[in-house]
C-alpha cells in the first residue's frame, strides 16, 4: 500500500523522530508508487498531515523525500524554485500547527488554501485574469488529488481576496 509512505512521514513528524535510513531510502526509491493510489485517498492523507499538528515537518519530509513531487508537483516545484517565497509556505504550515496544538482545527478550505496558496499566487501574479489562473492551478492539482468542488469553490474567494490584500486593492 503506497499510502503507507505518507503515514510513515506523518508519524515521524508527529513524534519528532527521524525516519530510519532504510525507510527513508525505501520511500525515496518507491515514491512513484503513490501514483497508483486513489486520488481521493491521497487527498484524505494530505488533510491528515495538515490536521496532525506537525504539518510543517510532515510536508518538509515529503518534500525532502520527493514524495511531494509525486503527490503535489505544483507545490514541490514552487518550493524548489524560490526559497525566499517558500518561507511563506513554511510559515503558514507552522501557524496551522500552532492553531491545531490549541485544539482548534481550521476547515478543510483553510487547510488546503494555506498549503497551495504559494503556487496559486505565483500563477496569478501579473495576470489579467487571476480567476482563470486559479482555475488552471486547481485543475492541475486535481490531476493528482481529488479536491472536492465544494472546497475549491470556497477556496476561490479566499485566494482572490488574499491577492487583493497583497496588492493593496480592497473594496
Amino acid at each position: 500500500d503506497p499510502v503507507r509512505m505518507l503515514r510513515a512521514i506523518k508519524f515521524a513528524a508527529r513524534c519528532d523522530l527521524g525516519l530510519d535510513p532504510d525507510v527513508y531510502d525505501a520511500i525515496c526509491a518507491q515514491r512513484e508508487e503513490l501514483r497508483r493510489a486513489a486520488p481521493a485517498r491521497l487527498f484524505e492523507e494530505i488533510l491528515r498531515l495538515l490536521r496532525g499538528g506537525a504539518a510543517q515537518r510532515s510536508f518538509w519530509l515529503a518534500w525532502e523525500t520527493g514524495v511531494l513531487s509525486v503527490v503535489l508537483p505544483e507545490l514541490a516545484s514552487y518550493l524548489d524554485d524560490d526559497a525566499a517565497l517558500a518561507e511563506h509556505t513554511w510559515g503558514r504550515l507552522a501557524a496551522l500547527d500552532a492553531y491545531v496544538k490549541e485544539r482548534r482545527c481550521p476547515p478543510d478550505t483553510t487547510l488546503v488554501s494555506a498549503l497551495v496558496l504559494g503556487p496559486i499566487e505565483e500563477a496569478m501574479e501579473g495576470s489579467s485574469d487571476p480567476l482563470a489562473e486559479f482555475q488552471l492551478v486547481m485543475d492541475s492539482i486535481a490531476e493528482s488529488l481529488v479536491v472536492p468542488r465544494k472546497t475549491r469553490d470556497r477556496m476561490r474567494p479566499l485566494v482572490l481576496a488574499q491577492g487583493r490584500i497583497r496588492a493593496g486593492r480592497l473594496g
